[in-house]
């Protein structure tokens, strides 16, 4: 059994990812996991559009088993609305046979590892989305189901990862210290992870998304957007296989790059590379 974690995908606006590692795992099994760490996209219109239904099916059709972690951008009507069951030790809505949420403040065992999952995150598009059409205010857990989360955190004590939508906050302050002009939007939410979660709960590795990037390597919080990490090491994906520092006494020291529009109108590029060792990180 071998779990495999990736970013967002908003239905199919940034599905490509997910596209390029169907072509890697047909050999795999019901039992192997793809993890959405939010964002998932795909419980949204009501009644849900055509290609919704296809890309559900399409979810379904796939010889693994595919997993989410709700973040912002999701129907929280319709998902509060799924009858909820018991996979992997814990609750879940299914939306397909194989198609799953993962609930907030549940703890799964999957592969040999144990998981804690608490979703959501703030909008900072709100003020342009429509209240119970395009946002929902359970995008972020109100205070009674705070007090439930922390409960859990608390009981639980330690796992083997954390999964999240968005970060703590100190994952804002150490990104900013080490990789330039990073964006990331720190609010409430993310200081409720660090007080509730972040020294709260033993774990190995705290994975995410939202940030539409994919970074670092080299400390226990990983986001990720673009790229699928192997988190059992099998080699069907590459990411996930250098986790340590640059060199033996260093971390990557990050520069970011940026390359103009080829031509106006166009889009620019941008990216972070390690003047030590080359390594090249790609943003959104």
């Amino acid at each position: 059994m071998a779990v495999f974690l990736t970013g967002d995908t908003h239905g199919e606006a940034d599905i490509a990812k997910v596209d390029a590692f169907a072509w890697v795992a047909q050999d795999l099994t019901r039992d192997d996991v793809l993890i959405v760490l939010g964002d998932f996209g795909l419980v949204w219109a009501d009644p849900p559009s055509e290609g919704e239904r296809r890309r559900l099916d399409w979810y379904e059709e796939q010889p693994w088993t595919t997993l989410f972690v709700d973040g912002n951008h999701e129907n929280f009507d319709l998902l509060d609305a799924l009858p909820v069951t018991q996979r992997y030790g814990g609750r879940v809505h299914e939306v397909r046979p194989h198609v799953v949420h993962l609930m907030r403040g549940e703890t799964y065992h999957i592969g040999g590892h144990s998981f804690l999952v608490l979703g959501g995150a703030h909008s900072i598009d709100v003020d342009w989305r429509v209240p119970h059409r395009s946002w929902w205010p359970q995008e972020v857990p109100d205070d009674k189901e705070r007090e439930r989360l922390a409960q859990a955190a608390r009981e639980v004590g330690s796992v083997d990862y954390v999964l999240t939508h968005c970060p703590p906050t100190s994952c804002y302050t150490w990104y900013r210290s080490r990789f330039p002009g990073f964006w990331g939007p720190d609010d409430e939410y993310n200081a409720w992870l660090e007080e509730h979660v972040e020294g709260v709960v033993g774990y190995k590795r705290w994975f995410f998304g939202h940030l539409h990037m994919d970074l670092p390597l080299d400390e226990p919080h990983t986001v990720l957007f673009n790229e699928v990490f192997d988190l059992d090491g099998t080699g069907l994906t590459t990411y996930g296989s250098d986790m340590g520092p640059c060199t033996a006494d260093e971390g990557h020291l990050w520069e970011q790059r940026l390359q103009p529009p080829e031509r106006k109108g166009g889009h620019s590029h941008a990216w972070y590379e390690c003047v030590r060792c080359g390594r090249r990180l790609e943003l959104w």
